[in-house]
């Protein structure tokens, strides 16, 4: 574990150097998924370098300069590498602070952060019209080789939803592609959830791409108390809720997919096997046959 530890910090320094950076001390904070953090103490501030192992992972790199070019609030980037980028440390930056648990149940914070993923989307929206041909958009997992797959690991072959499924693909699959695209953030967590005295801000983009609306603000309101949640869609203003028609059916099939990549399928996606198991043919039913 040292030596390995010894390597990637043999990798940081590769990064500092060509970013002209040369730290005084290096304080390793986690790794995960070829992703390696350190905080970085150089002329006597600290910052933090993201280095990313997995060229799939260097996306996130392009995210903050096409956020920054967009005019949504990110992290300050420092410096950047083909593979690493250079980010204000949370924790030292004077004007900001890290989520907290207490922030999912505060309508104010929840009403600030409703405004950056407003701009966020309204942004997006044209950008993805315009050059979004090749953004990630999680719903691409929904086929017919990954349902099979969801079947198995869940051992829920036998259930009648799988025939319904099979049966109607095409046209779930030709309603999701229907709704209008945006930019979507993906991934919301109040430990990537970030705090001023009169904003709020997400980080780590690595599973920013296209989507709906609807599912970024689904995907925020699921964590949120009732009343900041509340807050939150107050603040957000309109947006179209029959996406969510579509949305019942996508979201659980998309969630049970990843869930089925981890070696041990985890507890948030429990609620989702529930659904599969006694809602969701139900779902199908209303979505292909109801105007959306």
């Amino acid at each position: 574990m040292e030596a390995r530890s010894g390597d990637r910090l043999g990798v940081v320094r590769t990064e500092l150097e060509a970013m002209g950076v040369v730290p005084t001390s290096l304080e390793p904070i986690r790794e995960k998924d070829g992703i390696f953090v350190v905080r970085v103490r150089a002329d006597g501030r600290t910052s933090v370098l993201k280095c990313f192992a997995n060229p799939s992972h260097r996306r996130e790199i392009a995210a903050y300069s096409l956020l920054g070019e967009l005019g949504v609030a990110t992290l300050r980037v420092l410096a950047a590498t083909e593979s690493a980028i250079l980010l204000e440390d949370i924790d030292a930056s004077g004007r900001l602070r890290l989520g907290e648990p207490g922030d999912l149940a505060d309508p104010l914070v929840a009403s600030r952060l409703a405004r950056w993923y407003r701009v966020l989307h309204d942004a997006g929206a044209g950008f993805v019209i315009g050059a979004g041909a090749d953004l990630y958009d999680e719903t691409d997992v929904i086929t017919e080789a990954n349902l099979e797959a969801v079947a198995r690991r869940t051992g829920t072959e036998s259930l009648p939803v799988w025939g319904v499924l099979r049966a109607r693909l095409d046209e779930i699959k030709a309603r999701v592609r229907a709704l209008p695209r945006t930019l979507t953030y993906n991934d919301f967590a109040f430990t990537n959830l970030a705090v001023t005295r009169d904003s709020a801000l997400m980080f780590d983009y690595n599973l920013l791409g296209k989507g709906y609306v609807y599912s970024d603000l689904r995907n925020v309101c699921a964590s949120l108390a009732e009343d900041a949640a509340a807050a939150f869609l107050d603040a957000y203003g309109e947006f179209d809720r029959t996406q969510a028609v579509v949305d019942d059916v996508a979201a659980p099939l998309v969630a049970l997919h990843f869930a089925c990549q981890r070696s041990r399928f985890p507890s948030w996606a429990k609620p989702e096997l529930h659904v599969l198991e006694h809602d969701l043919a139900r779902r199908v039913e209303a979505l292909l046959s109801g105007e959306v």
